[in-house]
């Protein structure tokens, strides 16, 4: 946000965030942070005194200094990522598209040929097989009769 204008609100974001140490902020919003702390002290009087009471209070603590021996057990200990798994086509990728191609024009010319036969239909073949003296229409005529 260098050379930019900076919010109140942000400002006081980043001195509860970084501390009261504007050096402390990040590269690209320290100097207009800096600018509108200049311009404006007593807005932010009371929050940089807050963030450097915790600064000093923080800053009075002791380095924690961890074994060597604490540190590699720990580290040791930690759960280990998950080798990344890598997927790869033991095929041609054109082998399954031209698989799901010829699928769908074979679906497509079935279903474009296939006429469902209509009882209509069926009356007039069973008149003509009748008319020509072929034994299907009695057999017909038998099947129905036992419905």
């Amino acid at each position: 946000m260098s050379g930019q204008m900076i919010s109140d609100t942000r400002v006081l974001a980043l001195i509860e965030t970084y501390g009261a140490n504007p050096d402390m902020f990040p590269d690209a919003e320290r100097s207009a942070a800096r600018a509108r702390l200049a311009d404006h002290p007593e807005r932010f009087a009371a929050a940089l005194e807050t963030a450097r009471q915790m600064d000093a209070l923080l800053g009075g603590m002791p380095e924690i200094v961890t074994p060597d021996t604490l540190r590699s057990a720990l580290i040791a200990s930690a759960p280990q990522a998950a080798p990344a798994r890598k997927f790869s086509w033991k095929l041609p990728v054109w082998i399954p598209a031209g698989a799901l191609a010829s699928l769908t024009v074979g679906l497509f010319a079935g279903m474009s040929v296939a006429q469902p036969a209509t009882t209509q239909d069926e009356q007039a073949e069973a008149a003509v097989y009748a008319s020509l003296g072929f034994d299907t229409y009695t057999l017909d005529l038998e099947e129905e009769a036992l419905q």
